[in-house]
């Protein structure tokens, strides 16, 4: 006989066996055993979490001769007839694969005819999201008038899909994600129930990928215990998921918190020996520091911690504000969509994880709070902290007051060359090897354009490799005059002074400027000025002639 998952093998049959779900459960029974069925209702929720489960349970229940506590006696002739795919008085549709609108017909064509044993023909729809709007205005039709031995029950994961007129007609459930300590229970019967050992901690690990779908748990399961099947083991569960131990996710996050860059990057590193995904890497450090947020702020709480992991984890909350830690998890958090759709995983995330540990990358004055408040511990622990200080713009010889009056007095003829003479000696003055800083403010203000989804304008910008940033003045140096054009065009140089101002709090302007589009300016302004010349000069030898 081939193999029965798990999910499969223990699939609901009764109420007392659905779990996460007890506002569902209880109202569902309520109307069962009160009489009080409706004719059209609405599951929905994520994947997994019970609702095509729950609509096949319901749709036995109502048929029932006898029911159990609101379940289906599974004992009564009906229960019997019923039992099996094949019953056509409970009708499954998969909307997935039939949206159109002559399948849609075809089911108001056979609703009208009563059912074959029971009392109610129950039509499953799942996936109903997945119709298109000319299948669901046949529809809306059946369910505003149906025939009374008629119950449709729709599920989908997309409830903001369907038409509000259809949803006016539905009573609507929604299937919450189910509890990990839930989810652990059920697991450890799952594998009792199964004879399979099991070491502690294995379970809620599991439960813990899950995320709250009870198939994706159980299918996990199944791929554990296919690698390890005479007993499950917590290295098992972090071999085939790839899930990282507590010491890992906790040496990042002190490395992240202390802004210590070389030790987040030779974590990392080690971590991506081991073979582990980027991807699944972010998202459990991000939730290492929920966690951590909500031991510091939450009086007993311990998670699922052990007492030597809580002890670890408390410590390290007690040492960083509420500002810091939550920064780091925001950026975690919104870095998923980058790493998921990125063709170097390795360098997107490395990027974000040495963006979260830099805090002086955040010009805001809650970043400061927060620096000047670890700089108070530190002094009051008697700890003197060595400060790594942002990099320095490379040394250059400044131009004199003096220097720079006589070449504009030298500088003469047309305005042109006043205007080439007073930006070459501006740039002297201010550009200097690009320096941290620079860096720093031209990569938040990429991210920035990135947010706002300005592609055109990010291209533009992230084309320039001539940029410093001195005495508040952020100044990009456009390499050609298509650059210098977009860049400077009124609305694009708009939004890029309001992200300066934003990212800094105001205490950055931005400026514009192009070497090549002045130098070219200069060459016309001059070659007329030749021009205009040789005619005077020509003309006066002519004459005297």
């Amino acid at each position: 006989m081939a193999y029965l998952s798990l999910y499969r093998k223990y699939r609901p049959d009764t109420w007392d066996k659905v779990i996460g779900q007890k506002y569902v459960v209880r109202t569902l029974i309520n109307q069962i055993e009160r009489k009080t069925v409706t004719h059209a209702y609405l599951f929905t929720g994520t994947r997994g979490t019970g609702k095509t489960t729950s609509a096949k349970i319901f749709a036995r229940a109502i048929n029932c001769l006898h029911p159990v506590d609101g379940s289906p006696c599974g004992k009564c002739e009906i229960c019997r007839a019923l039992r099996g795919e094949g019953s056509i008085d409970i009708i499954e549709m998969d909307a997935a694969s039939n949206n159109g609108v002559e399948e849609i017909r075809d089911l108001r064509e056979n609703v009208q005819y009563p059912p074959s044993v029971a009392k109610y023909k129950v039509y499953i729809i799942d996936e109903v999201h997945m119709l298109s709007a000319s299948a669901f205005n046949a529809l809306l039709k059946t369910l505003e008038e149906p025939p009374e031995h008629a119950v449709f029950i729709l599920a989908t994961t997309e409830v903001h899909k369907l038409p509000a007129t259809i949803l006016s007609r539905c009573m609507r459930f929604d299937f919450r994600l189910v509890p990990k300590a839930e989810l652990t229970e059920h697991l450890e019967k799952i594998l009792e129930a199964e004879g399979v050992p099991y070491e502690k901690g294995a379970p809620e690990l599991i439960a813990e990928q899950g995320e709250g779908s009870v198939r994706d748990m159980l299918s996990l399961a199944d791929m554990c215990l296919a690698y390890s099947p005479d007993r499950l083991t917590v290295s098992a569960v972090y071999d085939v998921l790839g899930t990282s131990e507590f010491g890992s996710l906790k040496t990042l996050a002190e490395a992240l918190l202390a802004g210590d860059v070389s030790s987040v990057l030779c974590e990392t590193e080690r971590v991506y020996n081991r073979g582990k995904g980027f991807t699944v890497l972010n998202k459990e450090l991000a939730r290492f520091f929920r966690e951590l947020v909500t031991v510091k702020n939450v009086p007993g709480y311990k998670g699922d911690f052990s007492e030597e992991e809580f002890s670890a984890i408390a410590a390290l909350a007690k040492q960083y504000d509420n500002y810091r830690i939550a920064r780091i998890m925001q950026i975690l958090a919104s870095a998923e969509g980058d790493l998921r759709y990125s063709t170097r995983p390795r360098i997107t995330f490395e990027a974000i994880l040495v963006k979260a540990a830099a805090m002086y990358t955040d010009a805001s004055v809650e970043a400061l709070v927060s620096r000047i408040t670890a700089l108070e511990k530190a002094i009051a622990s008697g700890v003197v902290p060595s400060f790594k200080s942002v990099p320095e713009a490379s040394s250059k010889p400044q131009v004199s007051a003096d220097d720079i009056q006589k070449r504009i007095t030298d500088f003469s003829g047309t305005g042109a060359e006043t205007e080439v003479a007073d930006v070459q000696i501006f740039e002297e003055k201010t550009a200097t090897a690009r320096d941290g800083k620079a860096e720093v403010f031209m990569g938040n203000l990429l991210t920035e354009l990135r947010t706002q989804k300005r592609r055109i304008l990010y291209n533009a910008l992230n084309a320039q490799q001539n940029y410093s940033l001195r005495d508040g003045v952020f100044v990009v140096n456009a390499s050609d005059a298509s650059s210098y054009d977009m860049l400077t065009e009124e609305n694009n140089l708009k939004a890029l002074e309001d992200a300066a101002r934003r990212l800094s709090a105001g205490t950055v302007s931005l400026k514009v400027v192009s070497d090549a589009v002045l130098e070219e300016k200069r060459v016309k302004h001059t070659a007329v000025d030749r021009a205009k010349l040789y005619d005077l000069l020509g003309g006066r030898l002519k004459e005297k002639k």
